[in-house]
C-alpha cells in the first residue's frame, strides 16, 4: 500500500515538474527569453531581438588563472554587489576565465556603455559613472501603467 502511494505521489510531482524543467533547461541551452518560464518581464524580447537595451547594471569580470589571488570570485562578487547596493542599485556579474598572467580586470556595462576595462584595484573608480548612466536609463525610460 505504501509503494502504491509513493509512486501516485511522485508521478503528480513529475506531472507538474516535468514542464518547467523542460523550459528552464530549454532556456538555458538557446538563451531565448521566450522560453523562460514565469519570469517573464515586458521587454525581454525586444532586447532578446536586439529591438531594446537592457538597462541593467553588468560587471563583466575577466578572471586570469595564470596568477595567484589573494581573494576569490565569490568575495570579489560580494564586493561588486555590495558596492552597488550601497547605491540603491543591483547589479549583476558575470565572470569570464582568461588563461593569463594579465591581472584580473573589470568592465562595467549598462546599456550600451561601458566602462573599463579597469584593474581590480581601480574597480571603485567606474561605480558612480555606471550608476549615473543606469539612473539616467531609468528616467528616460516610459511610465508604464
Amino acid at each position: 500500500m505504501e509503494i502504491k502511494n509513493s509512486s501516485i505521489l511522485i508521478a503528480i510531482i513529475l506531472v507538474i515538474a516535468l514542464p518547467t524543467t523542460t523550459m528552464v533547461v530549454a532556456y538555458m541551452l538557446t538563451k531565448n527569453p521566450a522560453l523562460r518560464p514565469l519570469a517573464r518581464t515586458l521587454n525581454d524580447e525586444a532586447i532578446y531581438r536586439g529591438e531594446a537595451v537592457a538597462t541593467e547594471i553588468v560587471a563583466h569580470i575577466r578572471w586570469t588563472t595564470g596568477r595567484q589571488k589573494s581573494f576569490t570570485q565569490r568575495e570579489l562578487s560580494n564586493v561588486v554587489q555590495r558596492a552597488f547596493r550601497a547605491h540603491g542599485v543591483t547589479a549583476r556579474v558575470v565572470f569570464e576565465t582568461a588563461d593569463s598572467s594579465d591581472p584580473v580586470s573589470i568592465t562595467y556595462q549598462v546599456g550600451r556603455n561601458k566602462f573599463g576595462p579597469l584593474r581590480i584595484n581601480r574597480a571603485g573608480d567606474a561605480v558612480n559613472n555606471a550608476i549615473a548612466v543606469y539612473r539616467m536609463y531609468q528616467m528616460s525610460a516610459p511610465v508604464r501603467r
